[in-house]
């Protein structure tokens, strides 16, 4: 009997998203996207209003000016529903959780809210709002393992907008006032750029009810953002009183709406993350793992691939306190990246895909991320394809795909680098650039 219920344990353990139902799309008299993924085994909700615009909608004057009207909106408790604020570089959104049964009515608060933005903002202590966004600023700025890939964003993009930190800086955001929030969301609070989303035991027709009501919108189309072009460059903020150096290096990487872009997230699979302190540091699996291992050339790193609507970054970001092995760590992660074009093996790329769906699945584990993830697919690519079918695509990618991805992306590709604490080891730009690439094949 225990060996039957032991056998069994593990596929009541699925995870939420492979519960999920296929999302169901509608739209609105005025043009707004509702869009709902029923889970009828979720024991909460999460209905959410989402626009395109986030920093990249912003210059460096208004700059952190949809995080914090996004912040006055959404936070707290409103009759019965949780709001809670999504910022990123391309979106926001005020997400109201609930129970399953309350969903409809979630949603209805959710829109009158957003509805009523100018009112709330106005109404507001604006002041008290500042300084909270000024505080989470703070704290971002003395998290350097965060500040360096923001610099990174930064140096990668600079000049555009899609460089611009997502909560803004001190001064930009000590300069705002009302009427700066409220003509932001009055120009990216438009019909044609919303979505409704909304994930759990949900009803899609009720929610699409609930909302036709409440949700008063004008109408209007997203403002064309203009490309952002990668600039290989570099950043560095050395600050020796910080014991260790934090540095990121990252190439151009893939869109949302890229034919490559779940093969970027391969690559990055393959040689995934590390912390050298971690209890099963010696048996991580990749070969970069097992190079700065031995000798503690690193304590963690983290490969990713960004992607934002039209472009993306695709690098790592790493953590040393061995200062004189800084040059190592670079070089020798940078020689693993030219594996990807020349010798990267069927079994690391195998590994990579699980991995890699193993992270896509992970990331959907609660109705916030689901809802959150839907809306940004469909505001960014205009379509959100079903787990089951980013799943498939995945298990579709080859070796040699790898390879003629790596060899387009980043062979010999300029890079951004940025870096701050004790970095005096990280030496000239064109020494990293040169490790783009081999003088023999």
């Amino acid at each position: 009997m225990i060996r039957g219920l032991r056998s069994r344990a593990p596929a009541a353990r699925r995870l939420v998203s492979t519960y999920n139902a296929a999302p169901r799309f509608t739209t609105l008299s005025n043009g707004t996207t509702v869009v709902t993924e029923q889970n009828p085994h979720a024991t909460s909700a999460a209905v959410g209003v989402y626009f395109g615009a986030g920093s990249r909608a912003e210059n460096p004057y208004n700059n952190g000016v949809g995080a914090l009207g996004l912040a006055i909106l959404g936070l707290g408790l409103k009759d019965g529903v949780l709001l809670s604020l999504y910022a990123t570089k391309e979106l926001n959104g005020v997400i109201g959780q609930s129970t399953n049964e309350n969903a409809a009515a979630a949603a209805k608060t959710v829109a009158s809210l957003v509805s009523s933005y100018a009112e709330v903002i106005e109404k507001s202590d604006f002041a008290a709002a500042k300084d909270a966004q000024i505080a989470k600023i703070d704290a971002l700025e003395n998290t350097p393992s965060s500040m360096v890939l923001e610099h990174l964003n930064a140096t990668a993009f600079q000049g555009h907008s899609l460089g611009l930190p997502t909560l803004g800086t001190y001064n930009s955001v000590s300069d705002l006032e009302h009427s700066d929030a409220t003509r932001f969301l009055e120009s990216a609070l438009v019909a044609h750029n919303t979505v409704i989303s909304a994930s759990g035991n949900v009803d899609h027709d009720a929610i699409v009810d609930a909302v036709e009501s409440s949700l008063k919108l004008a109408p209007g189309y997203k403002a064309a953002a203009p490309a952002a072009p990668f600039l290989g460059s570099e950043v560095r903020l050395r600050d020796d009183t910080i014991p260790k150096a934090y540095i990121s290096i990252a190439a151009q990487g893939e869109g949302i709406n890229s034919p490559a872009y779940h093969v970027a997230q391969v690559a990055a699979a393959i040689f995934g993350s590390f912390d050298h302190n971690a209890a099963i540091a010696k048996f991580t699996s990749p070969k970069l793992a097992s190079i700065v291992q031995d000798y503690h050339i690193v304590d963690k790193y983290t490969h990713f691939s960004t992607s934002y609507s039209d472009t993306g970054l695709w690098g790592f970001n790493a953590e040393i306190s061995n200062l004189y092995n800084i040059d190592d760590f670079v070089h020798f992660t940078l020689k693993e990246w030219n594996r990807l074009t020349v010798s990267i093996t069927d079994a690391e790329v195998a590994r990579g895909k699980n991995a890699a769906k193993v992270a896509l699945l992970g990331a959907l584990n609660s109705p916030v991320a689901v809802s959150s993830e839907i809306a940004s697919k469909v505001l960014l690519n205009g379509f959100r394809a079903s787990v089951e079918q980013d799943l498939a695509s995945i298990d579709a990618i080859t070796t040699s795909d790898v390879k003629a991805w790596a060899s387009a992306a980043l062979w010999d590709k300029d890079i951004a680098i940025a870096g701050t604490g004790s970095i005096e080891g990280l030496l000239d730009y064109n020494r990293a650039r040169n490790d783009m690439a081999m003088m023999r094949f």
